[in-house]
């Protein structure tokens, strides 16, 4: 006898037909934060929007937004190349808006600055995240703080 492979219902009844992966991802990430929510805390973000005529860098009027922080160090490889120590980790399962202004990396730039909930801050060391490909903007995006 031969068993025909099929996939299980619940498969099916999850995810329905025709239904791309780009709309998985996006669904699992509204999930994340719904489930999430009660994880998330306010975090300010300030944009870096370029530099003063005196050298200075420059901010974008502070945001909070909602978070997930997790206070661990951990050996990261920052946007130079060097393995350092990160003290925090930021996860945005909300979308951040892009600021726009020119020479940035949207929408979270290593020279923007970010104040966790008890006032400590720290460099930007790296972002990463899962991009979607039809609009360039991230699902969600994981901030390392030194």
């Amino acid at each position: 006898m031969v068993l025909e492979h099929q996939r299980p219902y619940v498969w099916d009844y999850a995810i329905g037909e025709g239904m791309s992966l780009d709309t998985i991802v996006r669904s699992a990430v509204s999930i994340a934060n719904s489930v999430t929510s009660d994880l998330q805390c306010d975090v300010t973000l300030e944009a870096w929007t370029g530099s003063s005529v005196h050298g200075a860098p420059t901010y974008a009027t502070a945001v909070t937004i909602p978070a997930i922080v997790e206070m661990k160090n951990r050996l990261v490889k920052a946007v130079n190349g060097e393995l350092v120590m990160s003290k925090a980790r930021v996860t945005f399962v909300r979308p951040v808006t892009a600021n726009g202004a020119t020479g940035r990396r949207e929408p979270i730039d290593p020279r923007d600055r970010i104040t966790l909930p008890d006032s400590e801050t720290g460099p930007i060391l790296d972002v990463d995240g899962l991009f979607d490909s039809s609009t360039n903007a991230p699902y969600m995006l994981s901030v390392f703080l030194g």
